[in-house]
């Protein structure tokens, strides 16, 4: 009985070691699927790896070559830039000089005899005009209580504007007093000439 007592134990011993085994083989198997699993995705990664490496490699070119354009630009804007400064100064200096010139020959002309023989006979057509009118004004304003106080004035402005320069064209009476009819007649010849 004791060596059927051995042997059974033994039997034990051997089914508890081929238990024991038999998780050893299936703790390798699911060990040898989860490296297989993780060789495949490994494999994976570094396909994927590659494909971006040749993506960096191809977008490294493209951004130098972009980069030696954005430099050339840089250099033709530099340039450009360059001539429109010079450009710029050259029609500031211009336009600096413009109204010099015009300012100059204005003051030239101003200064000329050819506008002062132009423009004197219609200022001392437009002052006695402007002394005829009011002149009228005074002799017909009601106001006035001493007529012959106007009368001498009126006959000493016309006395004066027959002395000044220019008037002898202008057709004042003989005896020095304008009448309204003289007055009217010389603005309209005045207006005439305008």
């Amino acid at each position: 009985m004791t060596e059927y007592d051995d042997r059974l134990r033994e039997f034990e011993r051997y089914k508890a070691k081929f238990k024991e085994n038999k998780q050893f083989v299936n703790d390798a198997r699911k060990t040898s699927k989860a490296l297989a699993d993780a060789i495949r995705l490994k494999d994976e990664n570094f396909e994927s790896l590659k494909r971006r490496n040749g993506e960096n490699v191809r977008l490294k070119k493209q951004l130098e070559a972009t980069k030696e354009q954005l430099e050339t630009t840089i250099l033709e804007v530099s340039k450009v830039k360059g001539e429109l400064d010079s450009a710029l100064v050259e029609v500031y200096r211009l336009k600096r000089s413009i109204p010099t010139e015009r300012d100059a020959a204005v003051q030239e002309f101003f200064g000329s005899q050819a506008f002062h023989d132009a423009f004197r006979p219609h200022c001392i057509r437009a002052t006695n005009f402007e002394k005829r009118k009011w002149m009228a004004v005074l002799e017909l304003d009601p106001s006035s209580n001493d007529d012959s106080d106007n009368e001498a004035s009126i006959s000493e402005q016309s006395q004066e504007s027959e002395d000044g320069p220019g008037d002898a064209e202008e057709g004042a009476d003989d005896d020095g007093v304008e009448t309204q009819s003289d007055i009217v007649r010389g603005s309209a010849s005045d207006e005439d000439d305008s």
